[in-house]
């Protein structure tokens, strides 16, 4: 027997009624992430907008967890994002992206194992660039990395660079990289960039770019994000492709204070071990050494929402990230229109998935519904 449209809808939706709605949540896990470490802390990615009050449930879940809950507003960078810093004059003035300092007003910096405290001194979000005075003087074994006076760049020069990346993975100790110029323009032939073929990964932001001598003639600011590019190229992977901000961009930042700039010293190279001693690793805000051992999540949280005959998500999905090492551990959730499903069971089952990746499953009564709910939850078919 042939069933016309409305009869199949009729069906769908008593067959709902009678099973409760189902729920295509599903775990996707990234298998080079784990999740051994006992996270006590989580911050939330807090969304630009809301319609379905969605944020405040999410929280609830995650605090029923144990995780002591930390919102983000939106644009606003984490509280201690890491990035790397170089040492540019006597008294232990540190230049480093602006974007790893955020809106911040103080940072925390690391130079050969001493913790330092610093003030933000000034900060260009357009030129990407930021200094940071520190509180206390600095060892007098550090000394100032030099500029090159010549600013011209040729292709196919050898460069190197010196950083913190990866600092939960690869640990506090500083790594170097050697490369060439690819360019002399940077993305979109942005003429303030260099493209560079030296590796670099999170974490390397700030740090400097040094010509064959032990010069710095740039300041490592960015990588094409390679899954974006994949997606944009129906697969193709980037490699190598990264960017830094010219010296003569930083050099005119430097020039608005006067005391820093008349200070900066030119054409003077060194050795790399000599270089890593005045390479400082950064933290945005002030960072405690009790903080920064303890391990911390980031979450967000993506929807979007439609109403027939009961509101639905088109799509609902969860990633958790490892706040320090900056690896996606997994994402759960709905990731395409189930038309048979509603918000309250997305959202029970979606969290149901995240207790287990978190080893956070213990029975306990969800946030998302109260004990009274009529809805239960039926087993999931497959993803597709």
């Amino acid at each position: 027997m042939r069933l016309r449209p409305w009869r199949l809808i009729g069906l769908l939706i008593g067959a709902a009624l009678l099973c409760g709605c189902v729920s295509s949540a599903h775990l996707v896990k990234n298998e080079s992430a784990t999740v051994k470490k006992d996270y006590g802390d989580l911050y939330f990615l807090a969304f630009k907008t809301d319609p379905r009050n969605v944020q405040p449930r999410a929280i609830k879940e995650f605090e029923s967890m144990g995780f002591n809950v930390k919102v983000v507003p939106a644009n606003q960078s984490i509280e201690g994002a890491q990035g790397t810093g170089f040492v540019i004059s006597s008294n232990g003035q540190v230049l480093t992206c602006a974007h790893v300092i955020g809106d911040e007003k103080v940072a925390t910096f690391w130079v050969s194992g001493v913790r330092y405290e610093a003030d933000v001194v000034s900060t260009d979000k357009e030129k990407d660039l930021a200094l940071l005075r520190p509180r206390k003087p600095i060892a007098p074994s550090v000394s100032a990395l030099t500029f090159r006076r010549d600013q011209r760049y040729n292709i196919g020069a050898d460069v190197s660079t010196i950083g913190y990346p990866l600092g939960n993975v690869l640990g506090t100790s500083v790594r170097y990289t050697k490369g060439s110029i690819s360019a002399t323009a940077g993305m979109q032939d942005d003429p303030k960039q260099l493209q560079i073929s030296a590796q670099i990964q999170p974490g390397n932001s700030g740090g400097p770019l040094f010509d064959s001598e032990g010069v710095v003639i740039g300041v490592i600011q960015q990588t094409l994000n390679p899954v974006k590019i994949a997606q944009e190229t129906g697969g193709a992977l980037p490699q190598n492709v990264n960017f830094a901000i010219k010296s003569e961009v930083v050099l005119k930042y430097l020039q608005t204070d006067k005391a820093v700039y008349d200070s900066l010293a030119y054409d003077r190279g060194s050795s790399v071990e000599s270089l890593q001693k005045s390479v400082v690793r950064v933290r945005a805000g002030i960072v405690s050494e009790e903080w920064e051992k303890k391990p911390k999540l980031v979450a967000r949280v993506d929807y979007r929402s439609v109403w027939d005959v009961w509101y639905r998500f088109q799509f609902f999905v969860v990633r958790v990230y490892d706040l320090d090492s900056h690896q996606a551990l997994f994402a759960a959730g709905q990731g395409r229109d189930n038309l048979i499903s509603n918000e309250d069971v997305v959202i029970r089952d979606t969290f149901a998935e995240v207790r287990k990746a978190l080893h956070k499953d213990k029975p306990q009564q969800s946030a998302s519904l109260d004990a009274a709910s009529p809805v239960r939850r039926v087993e999931q078919p497959e993803s597709r």
